[in-house]
């Protein structure tokens, strides 16, 4: 897995490959609104119905961004039809749904979007002292997971609580399932591992990479089979 770096002039997707991208989305009222104005009416609505003005905002450059890479690797300008899964997973619709797979997060002025041609779930979150994360923990993570947390330094406490939660996350975007519904057959290592690594089970060899980001954020990326390349793409 190579560094940020600036994508080329034409994206092409190969076999055995994942393409994130980093984005920042704090971006001038000017620039939101030229990219709320790409969305269709249905985003535009759900923008609206966002309070935070942060979340807003992020929402609307990361779902734009979404739309545009998309019609970037598909080769096609046409405005891009989604369908969701009953957790919200989204897919793009007809023949093109099977060539190319994404996710999308964002947090605290950074989004990041993943494609490949598997499943692949991505999530980028902001570190923060949580109310309550030992109740948390005890829903959302497996036993094995929250066995490695309590080893850990309390220095890095929520450093690791975050690791295990972006982990966490993206397996459950990857497999468009929810959050207390979706078994974790994930290992979770601490201190992460610098580069991606393969879970096996029976059924399925996962692909998990820890993202370069800078602090106070964590990411993740996972993908529900192996990658044998993960490129990382910044816009100038």
């Amino acid at each position: 897995m190579s560094e940020w770096r600036t994508p080329p002039d034409e994206l092409r997707l190969a076999v055995g490959q994942a393409h994130v991208w980093q984005l920042r989305t704090d971006v001038s009222d000017s620039v939101l609104l030229q990219l709320t104005r790409r969305l269709p009416r249905h985003e535009r609505d759900r923008a609206e119905r966002i309070r935070h003005p942060a979340v807003r905002r992020g929402f609307v450059v990361a779902r734009a961004w979404l739309r545009a890479l998309l019609a970037s690797y598909l080769g096609d300008a046409r405005e891009l039809e989604l369908r969701y899964s009953p957790y919200g997973k989204p897919e793009l619709e007809g023949p093109a749904g099977v060539a190319v797979r994404f996710s999308i997060a964002h947090s605290g002025g950074v989004a990041m979007l993943a494609y490949s041609g598997i499943d692949v779930g991505v999530d980028v979150e902001r570190i923060r002292p949580v109310a309550r994360a030992s109740r948390i923990a005890e829903r959302v993570f497996s036993p094995a997971t929250r066995e490695v947390l309590a080893s850990v330094d309390p220095s890095d406490r929520w450093p690791a609580f975050f690791a295990a939660w972006t982990q966490r996350e993206a397996l459950v975007k990857a497999v468009g399932g929810g959050m207390l519904a979706t078994a974790d057959p994930l290992d979770f290592v601490w201190p992460p591992a610098s580069s991606p690594r393969r879970c096996v089970e029976p059924k399925r060899i996962w692909t998990v990479a820890r993202l370069p980001v800078d602090s106070p954020f964590v990411a993740v990326l996972v993908g529900a089979g192996p990658l044998d390349e993960i490129l990382l793409w910044t816009p100038d």
